[in-house]
């Protein structure tokens, strides 16, 4: 293997190293970004969630629980925070997409707040570790790449337990509405549920990763260029005075062509190469005592 083919070959596997580590790199910063930018959206959707949470259980609860006197009324969009979450969110939902709200519950009244399997997983790791507040991730469903934000639902208020204990002391008309199976026996400080947010990523991460392949063409593109600009100067600037030189020192080891100058006028290290060449043929002269016509500046 010749000295072009060695550098060509080391350049070729060095650059081809970086373009690859150029391209992930763009990816893992592009998916970063994706996913901070779906936790920025999710922090400011469960922070208003949450401060409707709030507001319902300073204010407009305890209103609720003066105006409606019959311990027996049950108005869901009033009287159940869950409730008035999820309607909110539904009203949300109407003009932004790419959002998912669920209050998944191990046991929940409202059947679609039943918690899946990776739900469970989650709400079992607040119930593991109480001191955990917030949970996030990504996960798949239906095919669909969510980063998902999660906060424990405990049961901390008493207000609670009047709906969800005993199902003999919560309100007739919601054991009407929903029953006396599901969504009861709760107790002071379980972890019953989380509220959860999702956020679809599944296009943000497609587009970072084809801006990552995108970037990996283009540079094999120009690492061909490089590589083919390359060859030709090598060719030319390197390999082929280097191959007359090689000729040169071969035919002067003969006593061949003793008379044919080998001088250069280049600066460089091809040049220094050359007119060493020459002073060696030069020197082969004057031990053969030959006489060739020879250039004053050559003599020198």
């Amino acid at each position: 293997m010749g000295i072009r083919t060695k550098f060509i070959t080391i350049m070729t596997v060095l650059s081809l190293l970086a373009t690859v580590a150029i391209g992930y790199a763009s990816y893992v910063l592009s998916r970063q970004n994706a996913l901070a930018n779906a936790k920025s959206k999710g922090d400011m959707l469960f922070n208003y969630i949450e401060a409707s949470g709030a507001f319902f259980g300073q204010y407009q609860k305890p209103l609720i629980d003066e105006l409606v006197t019959d311990k027996e009324r049950f108005i869901p969009e009033l009287m159940s925070r869950f409730v008035v979450k999820r309607m909110e969110y539904d009203i949300f939902a109407e003009t932004q997409k790419g959002y998912q709200f669920k209050q998944a519950t191990i046991d929940p009244l409202w059947p679609d707040n039943k918690a899946d399997s990776e739900e469970l997983k989650i709400i079992a790791y607040f119930a593991a570790n109480p001191e955990v507040m917030v949970k996030e991730g990504i996960v798949e469903k239906d095919g669909d790449q969510f980063f998902y934000a999660a906060k424990p639902v405990r049961v901390d208020k008493e207000f609670c337990l009047k709906c969800h204990s005993d199902p003999a002391i919560a309100p007739l008309e919601q054991r009407e509405i929903y029953g006396i199976k599901n969504g009861y026996n709760w107790q002071m400080n379980d972890t019953v549920g989380a509220s959860m947010i999702y956020i679809s990523v599944s296009e943000a991460l497609a587009n970072a990763q084809a801006s990552a392949l995108k970037i990996f063409f283009i540079g094999i593109g120009c690492l061909l260029i490089t590589i083919a600009c390359i060859w030709l100067f090598l060719d030319r600037a390197v390999v082929a005075p280097i191959v007359r030189l090689s000729e040169t020192a071969r035919d002067i080891s003969i006593g061949k062509n003793l008379c044919d100058s080998a001088h250069s006028d280049a600066k460089d290290e091809i040049g220094v190469l050359a007119n060493s060449i020459e002073r060696m043929r030069i020197s082969v002269n004057k031990l053969l005592k030959r006489s060739c016509p020879e250039r004053s500046q050559e003599q020198k």
